[in-house]
């Protein structure tokens, strides 16, 4: 599998496979220690394994009620990988694509894919352009893509982060700048676009694991496994300094050692928050099985089940546009 190693002054080291895009590993100093910020596994586990470990998701990230896509009288069948649905682009989605490496640097690398008509089941030729690059403290995620027929495109990292380098991530404390979230039915589609309330009430820092399973959407879910809509995410990627003093953080996590603290800054509608329900028996790197709750993603995102449902937004890139994603993942080592 062609490899690709990032590495920064400030002291990150990223490494990743062309294989999905993948982050397989992000390590820095941390109290006189490197610590690893990433789940990951053996280069070689990577295709077998089902939890999207560090890939892109797309065509479309998250889900796609009834794996259809509807517009202006046309309709499209995708593949229905979970259930009846559609997950993260289909079974053979850009997680199980090998990208191209276009350019590399020191501290970046650039990645493309070319997706075509009727893959998965999408319309339209879609060309997508990922960077991941190292600035001073932050990981950079920079997708562009363009299409000739109108697509719905929603690309997210998959990426399982544990600041304590292991253990249980329901011992790490979130707050997010949302405060309105999806409720979910037993499909894990979205049922309505609600007020936070409970323990979906994260405008405030709690630890993840707090009041565990008390709450009705939390049990169907096994944990938290929703999309936030974000307070403040009408900035463009362009505007300077992208994530910086005047631009307000979407979440922020600290580990449960209280080493470690992380910032999430993104262009997109909503994050995802899963707290990793799921990942008992996905293999680590020494081929061991995670258990879960092992690590916990935050997917930068369209909205689930958005291109059949206008009251969620309109993900539908059309033919001359060009669609822009860029997420920031920034991590503040305690004093």
């Amino acid at each position: 599998m062609m490899r690709f190693e990032l590495e920064n002054e400030e002291g990150l080291r990223l490494r990743g496979l062309a294989y999905g895009a993948t982050l397989t590993s992000l390590t820095l100093p941390v109290a006189g220690e490197r610590r690893e910020v990433l789940l990951g596994c053996a280069d070689e586990a990577y295709p077998p394994q089902q939890g999207w470990l560090g890939a892109v998701a797309g065509r479309f990230a998250n889900r796609i009620g009834g794996a259809r896509l509807e517009r202006e009288g046309q309709c499209w069948t995708l593949d229905a990988n979970q259930g009846a649905n559609c997950l993260h682009g289909g079974r053979d989605g850009f997680h199980r694509r090998t990208w191209q490496i276009k350019e590399q640097e020191a501290d970046r690398v650039k990645l493309a894919l070319l997706s075509r008509a009727g893959d998965q089941g999408f319309p339209g030729n879609l060309r997508v352009s990922l960077e991941y690059r190292l600035e001073q403290c932050d990981l950079v995620v920079d997708f562009c893509a363009s299409t000739d027929a109108p697509s719905p495109v929603s690309l997210t990292s998959h990426a399982y982060f544990n600041l304590d380098g292991g253990g249980d991530i329901r011992h790490h404390t979130i707050s997010l700048d949302a405060d309105r979230y999806l409720p979910t039915d037993d499909q894990s589609l979205p049922l309505t676009i609600a007020p936070v309330e409970g323990p979906f009430d994260l405008r405030v820092p709690r630890p993840i694991g707090q009041a565990w399973l008390d709450h009705p959407q939390q049990q169907l879910a096994k944990g938290y496994d929703h999309a936030f809509l974000l307070n403040n995410s009408d900035f463009e990627p362009a505007d300077e300094p992208f994530g910086g003093s005047n631009q307000p953080w979407a979440a922020r996590v600290i580990s449960g050692d209280g080493k470690l603290a992380m910032a999430v800054y993104t262009n997109q509608p909503s994050l995802q928050f899963y707290s990793g329900n799921w990942l008992t028996g996905t293999p680590d790197r020494q081929g061991r099985p995670y258990r879960d709750y092992d690590g916990f993603c935050l997917e930068a995102q369209q909205l689930p089940d958005s291109p059949n449902r206008p009251a969620l937004g309109d993900p539908w890139l059309l033919p001359g546009q060009r669609y822009r994603h860029q997420t920031r993942y920034r991590f503040i080592p305690a004093p």
